[in-house]
């Protein structure tokens, strides 16, 4: 029986289990690549419901968005001089996944609107940016 659409994730150990799933790097892989999401937040649903979560694929995607939104949120409030710097429970679970990455690819693999600028592709694809 699946939760209530829209409703939260409603345990620690449930986004703890979640960010787990999602920090794997075959999905991170099909995150980034070709692989339609959809199918990719089905196939974490499933995962989850193996740890006896039980969420709809809309439910994982809506979550993985609103963690990152609250992740980028923090993050660039701590990069702020003079800030007081923030705290929050799931940072460095996220910062474990997304710190290393550029800031410009989101992990559904589109561009954010706050992209610094590319400065060229290099020959094997890679991105090369200018922060």
């Amino acid at each position: 029986q699946y939760l209530v659409p829209g409703t939260f994730f409603s345990t620690t150990s449930e986004v703890q289990t979640f960010l787990s799933l999602i920090a794997e790097e075959r999905i991170q892989r099909e995150l980034d690549g070709a692989t339609r999401n959809e199918k990719v937040f089905q196939e974490v649903a499933q995962l989850l419901a193996a740890h006896g979560y039980h969420r709809t694929y809309k439910q994982c995607r809506d979550k993985l968005k609103k963690l990152k939104s609250d992740y980028r949120s923090i993050k660039d409030h701590n990069s702020r001089s003079g800030s007081n710097r923030r705290s929050w429970k799931w940072f460095d679970q996220m910062d474990a996944i997304y710190g290393g990455r550029p800031t410009s690819i989101r992990r559904e693999g589109a561009l954010d609107s706050a992209t610094p600028l590319l400065e060229n592709t290099i020959e094997d694809g890679t991105l090369c940016y200018v922060n």
